[in-house]
């Protein structure tokens, strides 16, 4: 079963670290290559969808409005929320040049600030894995969308290959690592936790079925991503040499290589509204683990 964490600590985190979202994407490092390829992905599948200048999108957890400004460039009319000042501030003064078709505002992703069948689109690019109640907020993105419209997702992908093949991030032995800090802990000993501590990994399939509780139906999705490679949390491959390595990874996943195709470090997955309305929601017990792994579907890293 998912567990939920503050989220006002998430939040600081985005505030205290609002200049590193603004300068990823310029990186030459594989992580920005990453963020880099998945936005293009998405930005793929969206235009594939051919919908008509001026419909409305909404960028949810906007970031530094990266997306957001590519939307506006694709003639979108663009909503952009996040929860954090500093990001939303970022979005503004990125997307100048499209004021009058891009409107970032303070919003709850749990909580939208709009009505109901308001948008064609809704994307939101790594913001489940940073909420406490991630299936909520999917049911409000499927609130806001009109029948018929898509919904544009990313989880972090509990079996990514860099997290498989590293035995200190490999997710089945994340329960041993939380029961060793819990004594530790008794002991008087604080082994901390690290940034990524806050995000939570999910299967596909757990995001599948959130996007089927709020009456969604998947209509294509991916992984992507494949780095940075580590053995106990240490770079085996110089990062020169690691972007090339993702790329050459990423070629034979999209190839649908077995072992590579869903084994990316993100999981994309494209829905769309269906015109009758929401489904009925599907209960905790029948989603709370994976059926093939065993695992929850929710995994946090560090979680003590």
């Amino acid at each position: 079963m998912m567990l939920h964490r503050g989220q006002e600590q998430i939040d600081a985190f985005f505030a205290s670290r609002s200049s590193y979202w603004r300068d990823i994407y310029g990186d030459d490092g594989v992580q920005a290559a990453i963020y880099r390829d998945r936005q293009a992905t998405a930005l793929a599948w969206i235009d594939q969808l051919a919908l008509a200048t001026g419909s409305r999108a909404l960028d949810v957890g906007c970031g530094a409005g990266f997306l957001t400004v590519a939307l506006a460039e694709r003639g979108f009319r663009a909503d952009a929320v996040d929860p954090v000042p500093a990001m939303v501030e970022q979005t503004r003064q990125h997307a100048r040049a499209f004021a009058d078709r891009v409107a970032p505002s303070l919003g709850d992703a749990c909580a939208l600030p709009f009505p109901d069948q308001a948008f064609d689109l809704v994307v939101a690019l790594g913001v489940i894995p940073w909420l406490a109640q991630p299936d909520r907020a999917i049911q409000e993105m499927a609130r806001v969308a009109r029948p018929g419209g898509s919904i544009l997702v990313t989880a972090d992908n509990v079996l990514r290959l860099n997290h498989l093949l590293d035995p200190y991030l490999h997710p089945a032995l994340r329960p041993v690592k939380r029961q060793l800090k819990r004594v530790l802990h008794r002991r008087g000993i604080d082994v901390g936790s690290s940034d990524a501590a806050l995000a939570t990994f999910h299967a596909a399939k757990a995001v599948d079925a959130m996007l089927a509780a709020a009456g969604l139906a998947k209509a294509r999705s991916c992984t992507l991503g494949f780095g940075p490679f580590t053995f106990f949390a240490r770079p085996i491959i110089p990062e020169r040499h690691a972007t090339a390595a993702h790329q050459r990874l990423q070629r034979l996943a999209d190839r649908g290589v077995p072992g590579l195709r869903a084994t990316g470090a993100h999981y994309l997955v494209l829905a769309h509204k269906r015109e009758g309305g929401a489904a009925p929601r599907t209960t905790p017990a029948a989603i709370e683990r994976d059926e093939r792994t065993g695992w929850p579907f929710g995994e946090q890293e560090g979680r003590s």
